[in-house]
């Protein structure tokens, strides 16, 4: 029974290792979306979701659920001194432009006159 897809295969097998480190027998299966083997399937393979599949018996489904569940999710956030640059960047590339639109605009309402 397939208990977790994703689009990684190593995120695949950390998830089986998670489930074989407690006793549930795990494997990662690859499932292709467009009929390319695993031997040649590029990395990442991004056709849709669950290429990779972990799949346990079905009478540890259970089990694997219960254990996945456990696992807290991995949080990415940035931090706040990466949010001021990147903003400080917006801000001066959005500022580069200011001056050629509003030549443009103004070239534009004087057309009218």
């Amino acid at each position: 029974m397939i208990v977790a897809a994703v689009d990684s295969e190593a995120i695949a097998e950390l998830i089986a290792g998670r489930l074989r480190a407690e006793g549930v027998p795990a494997r990662v299966r690859f499932d292709s979306q467009v009929g390319i083997p695993r031997q040649i399937a590029p990395a990442g393979l991004g056709f849709g979701p669950g290429a990779f599949r972990v799949a346990v018996l079905a009478s540890d489904a259970g089990r694997a659920h219960d254990l996945l569940a456990e696992a807290e999710p991995l949080r990415r956030g940035r931090s706040p001194a990466f949010r001021v640059v990147a903003l400080v960047l917006l801000i001066a590339f959005v500022l580069v432009w200011v001056p050629g639109v509003l030549d443009e605009l103004r070239a534009l309402f004087d057309l009218g006159r």
